[in-house]
Formats: structure tokens, C-alpha cells, sequence
């Protein structure tokens, strides 16, 4: 179960204001997967925001000013980062949630907080709604803020940024 936002319409207008075409858009929903250690844990989050971001690396390029022409070297790729805030429910299940997410959101906050504090990177993967891999990256977490909302579940602010493994 994934979670979708409901879709916005997108129609078209003739002239004279006349409607053609009015079709239903898909949103694309994901699902957020985290592990450590080489699945040692795996926790799926419960709650994604509609515009999750995919972080594409910035590519750190130079230019040389040359004695006719200016020349551009193209560089190496940076690490990408991403951040996002959402909750984690406490003692209830929504019913958009996917199945293998927690009611219990003290367990996330646990599972951020221990293995950030032992400096083992964590495994960030997003798949679309369709199950298809849209990322699969290494990470540090480097900030994690929860706070407890009203109702009591747990509000968090997450940034994460990719961890290369050196050989």
C-alpha cells in the first residue's frame, strides 16, 4: 500500500470557454525505506510527504580562462542530500499507511537516535507506486528533530546526506 495524494484534474478550454478534455492526473506516491547494517534493521516509514524530494548531485565543474578561450573541466559529482518533515503516528494506524510501517513512532525515534549515536550509516531507498527503485543510496543522517504534536504523534524534521564507502 502506497500513499497517493488525490490527483488534480487537468482539463482543457476550446473556445468560447467550451470544455474538451478533462482527464484524471496520477500523483506518484513512495515508500521510504530505511536500514542499517546490511538489513541488521529495516523500518518503512509511515507517512510520506506528496513531494518527496529526489536528489540529484551537483557536478563540481571549473572553468580556465586559456590565452583565446575560455575551457571548462568538467568535474566530479557531489554528494546528494535531501531533507523533509513529516510524522510518525503513535498508537493508531491511518489507513493509508503501508504495511510493514509501525504504530508505535518511539520506535523510529529510537531507531534514528541509536544508530546515529554508534556512527554506522544508514540505507535510504524510495520506491514508486509501481515498486520501481527510484533511489537506492548510503547515508548519514545529519539532523533528526522530533517534537510530539497535540494528538501524540511524533512531528520530525529529517536531513540526510549520501555516505560513499571508500574502498
Amino acid at each position: 500500500m502506497f500513499i497517493i495524494a488525490r490527483a488534480p484534474r487537468l482539463c482543457q478550454v476550446g473556445r468560447g470557454g467550451a470544455l474538451f478534455v478533462c482527464r484524471e492526473v496520477a500523483a506518484i506516491a513512495y515508500k521510504v525505506i530505511f536500514s542499517v547494517n546490511n538489513n541488521e534493521e529495516v523500518f518503512t516509514l509511515p507517512h510520506v510527504p506528496v513531494d518527496f524530494p529526489l536528489p540529484q548531485p551537483e557536478q563540481h565543474n571549473e572553468t580556465y580562462e586559456g590565452l583565446s578561450y575560455d575551457y571548462r573541466c568538467i568535474g566530479t559529482l557531489g554528494l546528494r542530500s535531501l531533507s523533509w518533515s513529516s510524522f510518525f503516528p503513535v498508537g493508531k494506524r491511518y489507513s493509508w499507511m503501508p504495511a510493514e510501517a509501525l504504530e508505535d513512532g518511539w520506535a523510529y525515534v529510537s531507531f534514528f537516535e541509536r544508530w546515529r549515536d554508534r556512527k554506522v550509516p544508514f540505507r535510504v531507498i524510495v520506491l514508486d507506486s509501481g515498486g520501481v527503485c527510484r533511489l537506492n543510496m548510503p547515508c548519514t543522517v545529519d539532523t533528526f528533530e522530533p517534537s510530539v504534536r497535540r494528538n501524540g504523534d511524533i512531528a520530525y524534521t529529517i536531513s540526510i546526506t549520501e555516505y560513499r564507502f571508500v574502498d
